[in-house]
């Protein structure tokens, strides 16, 4: 692992630095990682293409008109191509903030981009993305080693890459850490949006499968947009939004990310923070965080894995689950605000210093 430079030397590579983060939809942790570097926010589609709006012109467009910063950050893969235009015309350095699943599905039959065209080049241009982005990508951030090592296939050995991880936002980290789950009950939770990428339906299905080694096994589902048919699989609940995440941790026992491909969920590191060992899949990349704790925690993502999963750790006893909670916790506690923001800044500085 690269050592990152102390703080006093950050400053230092980052101060008169002028920085711009060209954001599509920024999560919180995002806004405070451009904080952390003093990055000005301009969304990526700032200027109209009139009635050419939402295509690639408009793109186009806004990427020729990018203000001419010292180094572009831009977040995810949606911006990309609006910051490849600006880098053609401009001498800033663009810097890839990898913290979706853009890069991962390139080439894939099922990749959907933002348009009908940039669909057909992420399936069918996977030569013509890679020369690209080895062009005009000069150094990437990511959000977890899993997104650094797909990102590295598409960008090249020779593009420097860092790691810095996303945080728990301060209001939920003040509200779970103290959490004492239940840990003597055959309950799970599961929380986030209803996405294919998450892997929801692959839970739901395992949990018939649960029930048939644990009759009393329940799975509480938490967040927007969640069928309600997911209710029809015995011991299934659905909860939709939560004020307060602790309420829906503290009754349960094992935290599940089910994902088909995650980056790096900050849920999971919710539920670990509240006390709560978390089975995972191979490819989230919170499992970083899971392994440490237990190996037979990070699973494969299919319903036969998760549910082997499940069952396994249901069959621990309560002092078994007690010292993962312990273990779980410890690692949760760390994705703080303040030193997930600090953290970022030296890898950041790091990269920079590295472009040079």
């Amino acid at each position: 692992m690269t050592e990152l430079p102390s703080s006093e030397a950050a400053r230092e590579v980052l101060t008169d630095l002028d920085v711009v983060m060209l954001y599509f939809d920024p999560h919180p942790a995002h806004r405070g990682f451009a904080s952390a570097i003093g990055a000005d926010l301009i969304h990526y589609r700032e200027h109209s293409a009139g009635p050419l709006s939402g295509t690639v012109v408009e793109d186009i467009v806004n990427g020729l008109q990018l203000p001419d910063y010292d180094v572009c950050l831009v977040e995810g893969s949606v911006p990309l191509y609006a910051a490849l235009v600006g880098r053609a015309t401009s001498e800033t350095d663009i810097v890839y903030l990898c913290a979706d699943h853009g890069l991962y599905h390139i080439g894939q039959d099922d990749f959907h981009g933002s348009s009908a065209v940039k669909s057909l080049i992420g399936r069918f241009g996977v030569p013509a993305i890679r020369q690209a982005a080895q062009w005009g990508i000069d150094g990437v951030v990511a959000v977890s080693d899993f997104a650094a090592e797909f990102t590295s296939d598409v960008v090249g050995d020779d593009t420097p890459i860092r790691v810095a991880h996303p945080y728990i936002q301060p209001d939920v980290y003040d509200d779970v850490r103290t959490c004492e789950p239940t840990l003597d009950d055959n309950v799970a939770v599961a929380v986030g949006r209803d996405e294919p990428y998450k892997g929801f339906d692959m839970l739901v299905d395992a949990w018939s499968t649960v029930r048939e080694r644990h009759p009393d096994a329940e799975l509480h589902i938490v967040g927007d947009d969640h069928p309600s048919s997911y209710e029809s699989t015995n011991g299934v609940t659905v909860h939709g939004y939560v004020e307060q995440l602790s309420d829906a941790f503290a009754e349960s026992a094992l935290y599940v990310q089910p994902s088909r491909m995650d980056t790096f969920p900050v849920s999971t590191l919710e539920g670990m923070c509240a006390g709560l060992p978390a089975l995972v899949t191979t490819t989230t990349g919170t499992a970083s965080e899971v392994r440490p704790v237990d190996e037979s925690l990070v699973v494969e993502p299919n319903a036969d894995a998760l549910a082997a999963g499940v069952s396994a750790y249901f069959d621990r006893p309560t002092s078994d689950r007690r010292r993962l909670s312990t273990q779980a916790r410890e690692r949760g506690h760390a994705f703080d605000a303040k030193s997930q923001q600090a953290s970022f800044r030296h890898a950041f500085a790091d990269l920079v210093a590295a472009l040079d």
